[in-house]
C-alpha cells in the first residue's frame, strides 16, 4: 500500500518563495572584489600546467617559490563557468549559491522548529547579517558547507560516506573546512543520548571525516595553515581590514551584527522549565552560536558563520512565541507580506549580468585602459602595484606584469614583504627608497588611493622615475635607469580609452569634451559608473542641475549604487 503523503500548504510554498526571493535581494553587495581575478587565473594555470602543485610565476618577490593554493578547485570552478558563460555571468554563480545555502538553512530550521514562519524570519536575520561580506569569492562554499552539515546532521543521523564525500570536496575548495570539522564535531556529539557507544560513534565519524581532508594537494599542511593564522599574533597579515575584529575602525562592517551579537543572552531561557517542556532545547545550536560569535569578535570575516548558528539557537524560540500567538493562523497572509517585502527589496536590482558584475565587483575600480596600453606596447616586467590589482593584473597579463604582492597573501608571500607594502600604501618615511629598492621596473598606482597624487609628485621629483601613462583610474611611472624612452602606441580604441580621454578633459576643465567621451562610453556601456559620474559632474559644473539629476536617474535605473550621488 502506498502511503499518501500530506498536501503542501500554500502558506509554506509562498514562505518558500519569499525566501528565494529575500535572499537574491541579499546578494548585491558592492565590494571591490581583487581576489577573484587571480583566482580565475589560477584555474588558468592549472590547466596551463596540468598539476594541482603549484609554485608562484606572476610575482618578483615569490617568484618559483612553492604556493599553498588550498581552493583549488574553486579556480577550476571559476576558470570553467567564465569559460563557458562569460566573466561577468560569475554573478550567477554567486547568486545560486547563496540562495541554495540559505535555503538549505531555511530547510534545516523549518525541520527542527516546525515553523516555515519562525525559519523564515531566522535565515532571513542570518542573511542580512551576512550580506555584507557575501562577494564572489570561494568563501561562500563554506557557507554552502555548514548549511549542508546542518541539514545532513542536526538531530539527524547521517550516513559516513556522505559527510565524507562533503569534506573531501570542501578541504579542496575552501579552508574554511577546518571550521566545518569543529562544526561537525559539535554536531555528532550526542546531547539527547550520552552514551559511550553514541560518543564512540561520533569520535569515529569525526576522525574519517578528519583524514579524509588529507585527500588534497597539500596534505597535512592544509590544517597547518588556519593554526598558524590563528596562533601567530605577529604576523600582519592579521591587519588585512577584512580581517580585522568588528570592534575594529577598518574593514568590511556588518551593522546588524552589532544587535545580533546580545541575542546568544536568550539561551539561558531555554532553561526554563516550561520552555523545556514545550522546544528541545536546541543545544547544538547553543554550542555552536558561542564559537562563532568567539570567532566573529575575534575577526569579522567569520560574523556569517555566526548569524547561521545563531538562526539555529533562535528558531526554537521563536516558533514558541509564534505558537503564543497563535501567528500561524495568519500564515498566508504573513507569508504574503513577507513575499512582497522581498520583491520591494530586490525590485531596484538588475539581473542582467553586465551591470550587476560591474557593480558588485567593482569593475570600475581596474586599470583596464592602462593594461590594454601595456600590452599593445608589449611592456612587461616587474611592477610595483596597489594589493587589490596584483590578482588583476595575473588575470589580464599571465605573469607579463609581475608583481611585488597581490592578495594570495601568507599562502606565497612572507611577512616582511607584505609589512614594506604597507609601508608604501601609507606613505610611511622612507617609502620611496622601499620602492626603489624592490627591484620594481614600473609603478602603476591609482589616482585617488594611498596618495596617489602626492606619491606621484614625489616619484617625478626625484629624477628617478618617468611618466609612462595615465588612465582613468590610475598612472604609470618607469624607472629611467632600467627601461629606456621610447616611442608609444596609443591604447586599443575602444570604451575604455574613451573613458581615459573623458577624465583628462574633466580634469583640464574641458566640460563638453568630458562629457562627449562619457556620452560615448555609456553608449556601449550604459551602467559605466565612471561615465556616469562624469556627466553628472560635468552638468553640475555648467549649472544644469535638471541635467544632472535625470543623468543620475538614468544612470541608477541600471544598478541603485550607493557610490553614485
Amino acid at each position: 500500500m502506498v502511503k499518501a503523503h500530506a498536501p503542501v500548504q500554500p502558506a509554506n510554498l509562498i514562505v518558500l518563495a519569499a525566501a528565494t526571493v529575500l535572499f537574491l535581494s541579499y546578494g548585491y553587495t558592492e565590494m571591490a572584489g581583487s581576489d577573484l581575478w587571480w583566482h580565475l587565473a589560477a584555474g588558468r594555470e592549472l590547466l596551463q600546467t596540468g598539476t594541482l602543485w603549484m609554485v608562484d610565476d606572476w610575482s618578483f618577490t615569490a617568484h618559483g617559490q612553492d604556493w599553498l593554493n588550498h581552493e583549488w578547485l574553486a579556480d577550476l570552478v571559476y576558470y570553467g563557468w567564465a569559460g563557458v558563460w562569460g566573466v561577468t555571468s560569475l554573478v550567477y554563480w554567486k547568486w545560486l549559491l547563496i540562495v541554495i545555502t540559505f535555503t538549505l538553512l531555511l530547510a534545516v530550521l523549518a525541520r527542527t522548529s516546525g515553523s516555515p514562519l519562525a525559519a523564515l524570519v531566522c535565515s532571513g536575520l542570518a542573511i542580512a547579517n551576512a550580506a555584507p561580506f557575501l562577494d564572489i569569492r570561494p568563501h561562500l562554499y563554506s557557507l554552502l558547507g555548514f548549511s549542508l552539515l546542518l541539514l545532513l546532521r542536526l538531530q539527524r543521523p547521517a550516513r559516513l560516506w556522505v559527510l565524507a564525500l562533503v569534506f573531501v570536496l570542501w578541504v579542496n575548495l575552501h579552508g574554511g573546512f577546518f571550521f566545518g570539522l569543529m562544526a561537525l564535531g559539535i554536531l555528532l556529539f550526542p546531547w539527547r543520548d550520552t552514551s559511550l557507544a553514541g560518543i564512540r560513534g561520533a569520535c569515529i565519524a569525526g576522525l574519517v571525516c578528519a583524514l579524509v581532508c588529507l585527500l588534497n594537494p597539500s596534505g597535512y599542511e592544509v590544517f597547518l595553515y588556519p593554526l598558524t593564522y590563528a596562533f601567530d599574533e605577529t604576523s600582519p597579515f592579521r591587519e588585512i581590514g577584512e580581517w580585522l575584529s568588528p570592534f575594529r575602525a577598518g574593514g568590511i562592517e556588518s551593522p546588524l551584527f552589532f544587535y545580533l551579537v546580545w541575542l546568544p543572552l536568550l539561551a539561558p531561557v531555554y532553561l526554563l522549565p516550561a520552555v523545556r517542556r514545550a522546544v528541545d532545547p536546541p543545544w547544538e545550536g547553543i554550542v555552536l552560536t558561542a564559537l562563532t560569535l568567539a570567532m566573529a569578535v575575534t575577526s569579522r570575516r567569520f560574523i556569517p558563520l555566526f548569524g547561521i548558528s545563531l538562526a539555529v539557537m533562535l528558531a526554537p524560540l521563536l516558533t514558541l512565541c509564534l505558537g503564543r500567538l497563535r501567528a500561524e493562523r495568519f500564515s498566508v497572509a504573513l507569508a504574503t507580506l513577507a513575499l512582497l517585502y522581498a520583491l520591494l527589496r530586490l525590485l531596484p536590482f538588475p539581473t542582467q549580468s553586465g551591470p550587476a558584475f560591474h557593480y558588485l565587483t567593482a569593475e570600475y575600480s581596474y586599470p583596464v585602459d592602462m593594461v590594454n596600453f601595456m600590452q599593445a606596447n608589449g611592456i612587461t616586467g616587474n611592477v610595483f602595484a596597489l594589493w587589490n590589482w596584483g590578482g588583476y593584473l595575473h588575470w589580464r597579463t599571465d605573469g607579463g606584469l609581475k608583481v611585488y604582492v597581490d592578495g594570495r597573501a601568507d599562502t606565497i608571500y612572507d611577512g616582511e614583504i607584505y609589512r614594506r607594502y604597507v609601508s608604501v600604501l601609507v606613505s610611511d618615511p622612507g617609502w620611496q627608497d622601499l620602492v626603489e629598492a624592490s627591484g620594481a621596473d614600473y609603478v602603476m598606482w591609482p589616482h585617488y588611493r594611498g596618495d596617489g597624487q602626492a606619491k606621484l609628485q614625489e616619484l617625478l621629483a626625484s629624477g628617478r622615475w618617468r611618466p609612462v601613462y595615465s588612465d582613468a583610474v590610475g598612472w604609470l611611472l618607469a624607472r629611467t635607469s632600467t627601461v629606456p624612452a621610447r616611442e608609444l602606441a596609443p591604447s586599443p580604441p575602444g570604451l575604455w580609452r574613451d573613458l581615459t580621454s573623458a577624465r583628462h578633459s574633466l580634469l583640464a576643465g574641458d566640460s563638453d569634451g568630458a562629457m562627449r567621451y562619457a556620452q560615448a562610453v555609456r553608449e556601449r556601456m550604459p551602467w559605466n559608473k565612471d561615465a556616469c559620474e562624469i556627466l553628472i559632474s560635468s552638468w553640475r559644473k555648467q549649472g544644469r542641475q535638471a541635467q544632472a539629476q535625470a543623468a543620475l536617474a538614468d544612470c541608477l535605473g541600471y544598478f541603485p549604487s550607493a557610490y553614485l550621488r
